[in-house]
């Protein structure tokens, strides 16, 4: 006897199920069950990963899906709101499975009723009788329409429903039971028993299982209240019974007695093991289904990828004949398409190149590679990759091995603007519905579930945040919450919190339940699959938020069924390149080729050595800065080592200074056998490189490079058994090939080491390709350059600050723009970069367009009135004049441009024009101009001095301008408030906001910035808090203000205003917020300045009584907006160098303070306003 659960969720029922798949099917093979059904509702996510988990554990899988039936029709074109009635549906076989695939994807396309978390993928009968063959139903939980007729005291009515069902599924409908405690279960299980007898329907007991074990209630309920949006205390709300969990086969026995008779029970437990045995096995995993590229006639796909691979490297290497190659070369690509095409991989390849052909004859800007394609000679002659394998050492097995049995990997990157072209394309030439974009899940890690978890708890945020902020995170992944409560805890605080308080406790394990639960879908950044027939004939389809067709099934489901997977990366700097190209071509009438750029170029390795790495590609990091101005490459292989080098492994075993301690001769070099010279002298001895390690095995151990690549891939697992296999192997054949036993271990162990940090060289070297791009033109054409960058970030306020600062750090002006010269981008002008139309608001793609075009073929604008007169108010309204007259673009139109005279001329200038451009339509002359014109001496039409004016008025202030530039730009433009304090800026508060990311979480620091927006924020519990967006002149961050502080600093946080603020640096995750406990405006804000004697620095007696006299003026800790900072002057006889005081000797008067320092001999003064505190000039030290 037995028993089999037909009706189980699992978390792709998604914040519903809280069952993970893996521990599902443990549960299973606990009870003993002999097989498991899927049916999450109304889609198949886990359909692949059940199938390889139940595998891997001997259970018979059961594909199933719980799907909504409504009884009108799904291509209604006005849609009803019918009943969506539950319906468990699994398929019987191979086609029951592709019918099940169809149902659902029809669902998901044309079928999804309802709004928000209440829209469901619904199916009608017509479609379900269409597609029934090879299905088995049952009539689900109290949702489906049998039990739902049933409540109703519509007996008639449930019959009818299951004799449909009947007629046409056959012996494949059944009837079902559940028993969750309710009075609702034991009606409908009673007539559900009369409609058995009486239609001689078979009848099977499940337990729409949403969790695994009675443990599991409180974590699923906590699910549901996320899901939701409610609290666990919360009375009203949804609720389950505590009872749907996978029950056991004694545990099903027992439910049912109180209402039924035993025989039923016995009978419907049963039937579960009967309708599995039904279930054939699914064969869809294993074998690969190419895309049908066209060939053509008269060649196989082996002899047309021959024939077009020596064509290219023929062209490559500009060489006439075949014969003529070299022998590498010849032999390489011999080799390399003999294992292309003994692992049937040939129409992978003609799929690429046929796309990346597209790309490069549409002048789509196309990556030199990415991982480990390039190390193909096959894939550099197709011009997949442009890094030629054989000249840089690349290794073809560590990207396809003969002695593993894989789909090769090729991922590409593209310009991120037209990236969509190449996806057209492919969609266009295989078939919309062969083509698709690829589903992602998103988990709940430790740090989320923790803060969701609190949320339902109604536990206080900061308390909750306090907690997550302990779970370190490590390569992108916080550590887990298991890890996180054991003995080797990476927190002993997390750990003792866990352990000491029962709340936590109880928080904790409750999040623990539901960690790793999927919690929302999104689409895979790249992920494209190519089919060779219909998707839907093999993967279930959806809309993703944006109503794009995505599969169900996520990138590895999609590799495991053999269907071909396509990487379509976006990558701003190729996009950034290419608009660089672009500029200087424009500006010098040549056109560089970026994949021709010599790699020995000293100008370039220059700009690197100086550490102005601002817009480097993978080099603009702080650490990366000095890493880089330390190590001053002078090679392609010093940049990709560099960039193989900084990753956490690596970083923390310290190999960077030892790789730059060697490179400059400051360490020696050892190798430990003569072998290992040619391998590791590039990386001066040092293993960075996978194919590093592959080489060792070949040239000391007789590995052949596939098997080397099984020993760097065991390596990299730490597979016990494989090691130890591979550790006598590599031992015995290095002994063989003369090196001693000794050094055999030893090099094995290191080789063991270093497998954790070696990196993929061939992606290295590709990347380092672009590294260096971006620094060559970064060198030799900084103004084009800088114009690009700004106009690939132009999204991001933040990166434009940072590289504006840059620019002027380069001695490169940015301007306002400018209606004569500027474009529709950032625009290079001699050695200054103006702002393009594009940036200024109110001012559309029409009407930048009609203004480019205009000066193009008419020459440039000469005054308001001849551009309101050439450009009329239909392209231009008037909002976009005036954001042009605000942002500066018609500056250029007068000699002593007055903004404010502009504006006051707009509206009869405005007049004027349409008046003409009517008299123009009506084929009149405007009598006001002819009375103007004499002589003839020109037309009319071309005399502007007759345009009215009105009154003078004055210029704007500075200030006002500056407002009106950032309102319709977003940035200060002509000058910024912050400029002139930069120098003192530098002593009372040296840390800018793009240095923020460098700072330790919950270090102290002080800014001065201004406030672009904020927003106030009441809490729970009624208090007044504040999220504030800071500026300054490097770029912007977002600060806190807790209701404690702003309660005592909302008058001096006011949009615009300048201000020295104090705070705490606070990481979240990735990002990096300033939480403020104190500012005050810097307008009025004067610093104390003490001299002192480098003696008197020294001497503990007056550090203790300047401590003492300041601490006596220093401000309660409840006096907040009020803090003067104090400044140490130490003068000798030539020199004086000044010392900012901390924080916490800040004073809250200056003149008592300045008393107590004069009565206790201190030589002090207050200084001059820091607004006009330009003149003071000083040498920093701290």
């Amino acid at each position: 006897m037995a028993f089999v659960p037909i009706h189980n969720h699992s978390d792709y029922s998604l914040l519903d199920g809280a069952s993970q798949l893996p521990l599902m099917v443990q549960r299973a093979k606990e009870l003993g069950m002999p097989a498991l059904a899927l049916t999450d509702h109304g889609v198949m996510y886990g359909a692949i990963e059940l199938l390889k988990l139940c595998k891997a554990a001997n259970i018979k899988p059961i594909i199933g899906n719980e799907m909504y039936v409504i009884n009108g029709s799904i291509d209604d074109p006005q849609p009803k709101k019918e009943k969506r009635y539950h319906l468990v549906v699994v398929a019987k076989n191979q086609i029951g499975y592709e019918n099940l695939v169809k149902l659902t994807t029809l669902s998901h396309l044309n079928g999804v009723r309802g709004r928000g978390i209440f829209s469901r993928p619904c199916i009608d009968k017509y479609l379900f009788k269409k597609y029934s063959e090879g299905l088995i139903c049952s009539t689900a939980c109290l949702g489906g329409e049998i039990p739902q007729a049933i409540l109703k005291g519509r007996n008639d009515v449930a019959r009818e429903v299951a004799a449909w069902y009947k007629e046409v599924l056959g012996d494949d409908f059944y009837l079902e039971i559940q028993d969750h405690g309710s009075i609702e279960d034991r009606i409908v299980n009673s007539e559900i028993v009369k409609i058995s007898e009486e239609l001689d329907i078979k009848i099977i007991a499940t337990n729409d299982a949403h969790y695994l074990s009675k443990n599991d209630i409180e974590a699923h309920d906590a699910l549901i209240c996320v899901l939701t949006g409610k609290l666990i205390s919360d009375h009203k709300r949804l609720r389950y019974t505590g009872t749907e969990y996978i029950k056991s086969e004694d545990e099903m026995r027992s439910l049912f007695t109180d209402h039924l008779d035993k025989n039923v029970i016995n009978s419907a437990i049963e039937n579960t093991v009967k309708l599995s045995n039904k279930v054939e096995e699914y064969k869809i995993l294993g074998t690969y289904k190419m895309p049908n590229f066209p060939i053509p006639d008269g060649y196989q796909p082996i002899e047309y990828l021959k024939e077009i691979t020596i064509k290219g490297l023929l062209e490559i290497l500009d060489i006439s004949k075949f014969e003529n190659l070299p022998i590498t070369y010849k032999e390489r690509l011999d080799y390399e398409l003999k294992v292309i095409e003994q692992m049937g991989f040939p129409t992978y390849f003609l799929v690429v190149w046929d796309y990346i052909r597209f790309a490069r004859e549409q002048n789509i800007p196309v990556g030199p590679g990415r991982g480990s394609a390039a190390g193909s000679l096959v894939a550099f002659s197709l011009h997949i990759t442009n890094i030629d394998p054989v000249e840089n050492g690349l290794l073809f097995e560590r990207f396809l091995n003969p002695e593993r049995k894989s789909m090769p990997d090729i991922d590409t990157d593209f310009c991120i603007e037209r990236r969509g072209e190449v996806i057209d394309y492919v969609t266009k030439k295989y078939g919309e519905d062969k083509v698709a974009q690829i589903i992602t899940f998103n988990r709940m890690t430790s740090k989320a579930v923790l803060k969701d978890v609190a949320r339902v708890l109604d536990i206080p945020y900061g308390d909750a945040d306090r907690l997550a902020k302990l779970i370190p995170v490590v390569r992108g992944k916080p550590a887990k919450l298991a890890a996180m409560i054991s003995k080797e805890s990476p927190n002993k605080e997390f750990y003792e919190k866990y352990n000491n308080d029962s709340k936590v406790k109880k928080w904790v394990d409750m999040a623990m339940r539901i960690e790793g639960t999927n919690k929302t879908f999104g689409v895979h950044a790249a992920g494209v699959v190519i089919a060779a027939n219909s998707l839907d004939n093999l993967v279930p389809l959806q809309r993703n938020n944006d109503g794009q067709i995505i599969t169900q099934y996520f990138m590895e489901d999609i590799e495991s069924l053999g269907l071909l997977k396509m990487d379509f990366l976006g990558l701003r700097n190729l996009t950034m390149i290419e608009k660089t190209i672009n500029l200087v071509e424009k500006s010098i009438g040549k056109r560089l080729d970026p994949d021709s750029l010599p790699f020995t170029d000293e100008k370039t390795f220059e700009l690197l050595s100086r550490g102005d790495l601002e817009g480097i590609f993978q080099l603009e990091s702080s650490g990366m800065r000095q890493i880089v101005k330390d190590l001053k490459p002078s090679s392609l292989e010093d940049i990709s080592s560099i960039l193989a080098l900084y990753r956490p492994g690596p970083l923390d075993a310290g190999l960077i200074p030892k790789f730059i301690n060697r490179k400059h001769g400051k360490e020696s070099i050892d190798f430990q056998h003569q072998s290992l010279e040619p391998i590791l002298s590039e990386t001066y001895g040092i293993m960075v490189y996978q194919e590093q390690i592959m080489k060792i095995a070949q040239d000391l151990a007789g590995y052949s490079l596939g098997q080397a690549d099984l020993l760097r891939r065991a390596m990299g697992k730490k597979k016990v058994s494989e090691m130890q296999r591979h550790r006598t192997l590599f031992v015995d054949g290095a002994i063989k090939n003369g090196v001693t036993d000794v050094i055999a271990e030893q090099l094995f162990d290191q080789m063991v080491l270093f497998a954790e940090y070696c990196f993929n060289k061939s992606h290295s070297t590709a990347y380092g390709a672009v590294t260096y791009q971006t620094a060559y033109l970064k060198a030799h054409y900084p103004v084009a350059y800088m114009a690009a960058l700004l106009t690939v970030n132009a999204g991001s306020a933040d990166k434009i600050q940072r590289y504006i600062s840059n620019c002027n750090s380069m001695g490169i002006n940015v301007m306002p723009p400018n209606i004569n010269t500027s474009d529709v981008d950032f625009t290079p002008k001699d050695n200054s970069i103006l702002f393009g139309f594009s940036a200024v608001k109110n001012l559309g793609d029409g009407a930048i367009r009609k203004i480019i075009t205009s000066r193009d073929e008419d020459g440039e604008f000469t005054s308001l009135a001849q551009f309101c007169d050439r450009i009329s108010l239909s392209s231009v309204n008037r909002r976009g004049l005036e954001a042009l007259i605000h942002s500066g673009a018609l500056d250029c139109l007068e000699k002593n441009a007055n903004r404010a005279q502009l504006i006051a001329d707009l509206d009869l200038t405005i007049e004027w024009a349409s008046s003409r451009a009517k008299d123009r339509t009506s084929g009149q002359g405007n009598l006001f101009d002819l009375s103007n014109s004499t002589n003839n001496e020109s037309s009319p039409t071309d005399d502007y001095s007759s345009a009215p004016k009105a009154k003078e008025v004055q210029e704007y202030l500075p200030s006002d301008k500056l407002k009106l530039e950032k309102e319709h730009v977003g940035f200060y433009l002509s000058d910024h408030p912050l400029k002139q304090l930069s120098e003192p800026a530098k002593l009372i508060a040296p840390i800018s906001l793009s240095s923020l990311e460098e700072q330790k979480d919950k270090s102290k620091v002080s800014v001065i910035a201004m406030i672009p927006e904020m927003r106030e924020v009441t809490t729970r519990k009624g208090d007044r808090m504040a999220i504030i967006q800071l500026e300054d002149l490097t770029g912007s961050c977002e600060a806190v203000v807790f209701p404690k502080s702003y309660e005592r600093l909302s008058d001096h946080l006011m949009v615009e205003t300048r201000l020295l603020i104090w705070g705490s640096v606070d990481r979240r995750d990735e990002t990096v917020q300033l939480l403020i406990d104190d500012c005050r405006e810097i307008d009025d804000l004067r610093f104390l300045l003490i001299d002192l004697r480098p003696d008197q620095a020294t001497d503990i007696n007056i550090q203790h009584k300047l401590r003492e006299c300041l601490s006596k003026n220093r401000p309660n800790r409840n006096e907040l907006g009020v803090r003067i900072p104090v400044v140490a002057c130490l003068k000798d006889n030539t020199n004086t160098r000044y010392v900012r005081l901390g924080d916490q000797f800040c004073v809250k008067d200056a003149d008592l303070a300045l008393e107590a320092l004069s009565k206790n001999s201190f030589i002090a003064r207050s200084s001059k306003s820091l607004v006009i505190y330009t003149y003071f000039q000083f040498e920093i030290s701290f």
